[in-house]
């Protein structure tokens, strides 16, 4: 019961954290109207989202480390929640730049926290339900989907947005401290050996990955999957094939471990970016979009799988750590997915998510090489005598 009670702490905030994230997607033509500006200026708020929440990460990581995970979880979901209703009454650009940061800075900040507490609280099934946790993206994106059709106005939109965040933050307190008491031990950087520091490189490299190929997956599409001669109504489709990736992946994790279905599923979204850039269109190019969205679950175990890589004492700092890049490179992958190929953002999105998956497949081998090092390296200490 009491497991059943923390999952409710779990899922709600976060979906709420990803719903917030994304409520800004449906409303740029509205606020760029608003604040009389383009709509790429509008969009620059995406890119200050992520390096508000590497930001965030690391800062309420160590907080989570230092003071236990439940007062980290609470203070980053009020923090995105109050930022979300605070942007309901902007009046100028640097007001929504400034919300937005805070946006991240909590969103982020809850997402790397709540990693370990699953790795924690679930022993035997973290994959599993990681997969699921982090497939509440596709949920929140979902959710806001709906609620955009009954709250058509962005301040409207936030206030209502915001409001369940912060009411959402009172399940937190069903979630238990899963933080041990050796947390008030001191680890630094003598804790990072070799193996682990290749881990740590190994392990960056797929969650930057992991953020290349999924983040311009649920923002770019929506804008060239027209030109597909594919109509926008397969974005729900292809939003629960995401979600079952997501879950399907995490489960696959389970069962024959972390850095093997990384690799496989990497070489699986290179397959289906290749086939993107190739031009496919009409159901072909469905095909190719719907195994993208599938094999991009490797995404959904990388909390988990960060979380497993370090001691208690660092779990929730050394998650962060390994998140931040991801978060900074990720938020400007639709940039870069735009400026890579102006002229088509298919093509634009198909070259960055090769890009994406080389690298996620070259970081689950070092991971292994840098397991494989820290292995000897124990043994080694073991066998020595006294």
């Amino acid at each position: 019961m009491v497991r059943l009670r923390a999952l409710l702490g779990v899922l709600l905030p976060f979906t709420m954290s990803a719903s917030s994230a994304f409520s800004i997607s449906f409303f740029v033509g509205q606020i760029s109207s608003y604040l009389r500006v383009p709509e790429y200026v509008v969009l620059v708020a995406f890119p200050i989202d992520f390096i508000g929440g590497a930001i965030g990460g690391l800062v309420l990581g160590y907080v989570a480390d230092r003071a236990g995970r439940r007062p980290a979880l609470l203070i980053s979901t009020i923090i995105f929640g109050l930022s979300v209703t605070l942007a309901s009454a902007i009046r100028s650009l640097w007001q929504l730049y400034l919300a937005w940061f805070l946006v991240g800075f909590g969103v982020n900040a809850q997402n790397g926290v709540y990693y370990p507490v699953v790795f924690e609280l679930f022993a035997g099934f973290q994959g599993s339900l990681g997969g699921l946790v982090q497939g509440l993206y596709f949920i929140g994106y979902m959710v806001d989907a709906a609620m955009y059709s009954a709250v058509p106005f962005w301040r409207t939109y936030f206030l209502v947005v915001g409001a369940a965040a912060v009411a959402a933050s009172a399940t937190i307190l069903l979630v238990p401290e899963t933080a041990p008491p050796s947390q008030s031990v001191r680890l630094g950087l003598s804790a990072f050996d070799k193996g682990l520091a290749l881990m740590t490189i190994g392990l960056s490299a797929v969650v930057v990955g992991a953020f290349m190929f999924s983040v311009p997956l649920l923002s770019l599409v929506p804008s060239f999957i027209t030109s597909m001669d594919l109509s926008e109504g397969w974005l729900v489709v292809l939003s629960g094939l995401g979600f079952i990736g997501f879950v399907a992946a995490g489960l696959a994790s389970d069962l024959v471990g972390r850095p093997k279905t990384a690799a496989l599923l990497s070489l699986a979204g290179l397959a289906s970016s290749l086939a993107l850039l190739m031009g496919w269109r009409s159901y072909a190019g469905l095909l190719a979009l719907s195994a993208s969205y599938l094999s991009s679950g490797y995404f959904s175990f990388t909390g988990i799988w960060a979380s497993e890589t370090y001691p208690a004492e660092l779990r929730a700092t050394g998650t962060n750590l390994v998140f931040f890049v991801g978060r900074v490179v990720g938020g400007f992958s639709p940039t870069l997915a735009a400026l890579m190929y102006p002229s088509s953002l298919r093509v634009g999105t198909a070259m960055i998510s090769v890009i994406a998956n080389a690298l996620a497949f070259s970081g689950a081998l070092i991971y292994v090489w840098g397991a494989r090092v820290r292995a000897g390296l124990v043994n080694s200490l073991t066998s020595s005598p006294p």
